[in-house]
């Protein structure tokens, strides 16, 4: 029996710059098995200009096969592709802040990974 479950972590890199100077990104997508999601309590968003806003935190805890060869994970996007979540940056959750790895660490996984999705 498989332990966790698959997501994608999304990544933009710049593609180049427009006909304005600005520069142009495109986003790449890695499939990680084995990570293991935890919905953290959800909250009334803050913001006198979002009556209706709620945020959802998400721990996430990466397996040390993914973690041990990936690139900083500050800035990128992960969707829990095993929950029905698309592979899309508008909808995937947004990271927060920029993890560390655990070491030594005694388990499967050696990042835990914060992740947020707001609306309204």
């Amino acid at each position: 029996m498989a332990i966790g479950e698959r997501i994608a972590v999304l990544r933009r890199a710049k593609a180049g710059a427009d006909e304005m100077g600005d520069p142009v990104y495109e986003w790449s997508s890695e499939t990680v098995e084995g990570a293991l999601v935890r919905p953290v309590q959800p909250s009334e968003v803050d913001d006198s200009k979002r009556p209706e806003g709620w945020a959802a935190s998400w721990s996430i805890a990466l397996p040390k096969e993914y973690t041990a060869s990936c690139a900083p994970l500050a800035h990128s996007r992960v969707a829990l592709v095993g929950r029905g979540m698309p592979e899309d940056p508008d909808t995937a959750l947004r990271t927060v802040g920029s993890p560390s790895r655990t070491i030594p660490c005694p388990t499967r996984w050696d990042v835990i990974l914060e992740a947020v999705e707001i609306h309204g």
